[in-house]
C-alpha cells in the first residue's frame, strides 16, 4: 500500500490519494490561520507568569539560530521590515519558502497530480550531514555575532552560562 508521501516509479505522474487531498488541504488552510494568529498577537506581550523561558538566550545567554524570530514574524506581518531585520532576518527566507510551499501545495490541490514527487531527495551521507552541521554553527556564529555587536539585549541573558565565554 503507497501512502501520500511515497514517491512514484519514475515516469509516472501519479494523483493525489484521498489522504494527501485531506493532508494537503489542512495544510493549505493551518499556514495561513497560524500565520493570521501569529499577525494577531504581539509576542512583546507574553505575561511574566508564563510557565517556562520564551527563548533557549535566556537559559544559555546567547541567541539560538530562531531566536527573535517569533517577533521578526510578526513585524514583518504588519509591515515593519526594519524591525523584523532587527530581529532575525532568518524570517525573510523562511517566509518566502511557505509562500513557495503553499503555492506548490496549492497547485497540486488545483491539478489533482502529486507534484512533490517529482522533486528529487537528497541522499544523506556522512559528508553531508557534516556539511549540514558545519552550516548550522556557522549560522548559529553569525547570529550570536548579531546580537553581541548590536546589543540586541532581548536576545542575550548576561546570567545564561554562555553569555560570559563571548562577551567582555
Amino acid at each position: 500500500m503507497k501512502h501520500f508521501w511515497e514517491r512514484p516509479s519514475s515516469g509516472s505522474v501519479t494523483r493525489l490519494t484521498p489522504a494527501g487531498f485531506r493532508v494537503r488541504g489542512v495544510i493549505l488552510l493551518a499556514f495561513p490561520a497560524l500565520l493570521l494568529a501569529l499577525a494577531g498577537f504581539s509576542p512583546d506581550a507574553v505575561p511574566a507568569s508564563f510557565p517556562f523561558a520564551t527563548s533557549c538566550g535566556s537559559m544559555t545567554g546567547l541567541p539560538c539560530i530562531f531566536c527573535g524570530a517569533t517577533r521578526a514574524m510578526h513585524y514583518l506581518l504588519h509591515g515593519e521590515f526594519g524591525r523584523a531585520l532587527y530581529y532575525n532576518w532568518l524570517v525573510y527566507p523562511f517566509l518566502a519558502g511557505v509562500c513557495a510551499i503553499l503555492f506548490l501545495i496549492a497547485l497540486e490541490l488545483l491539478l489533482d497530480r502529486n507534484l512533490l514527487a517529482r522533486l528529487p531527495r537528497p541522499h544523506m551521507t556522512r559528508n553531508s550531514i557534516g556539511a549540514l552541521a558545519a552550516g548550522v554553527v556557522l549560522l548559529w556564529s553569525f547570529q550570536v555575532y548579531l546580537a553581541v555587536s548590536q546589543h540586541k539585549t532581548e536576545l542575550l541573558n548576561p546570567r545564561g552560562p554562555l553569555y560570559s565565554l563571548v562577551v567582555r
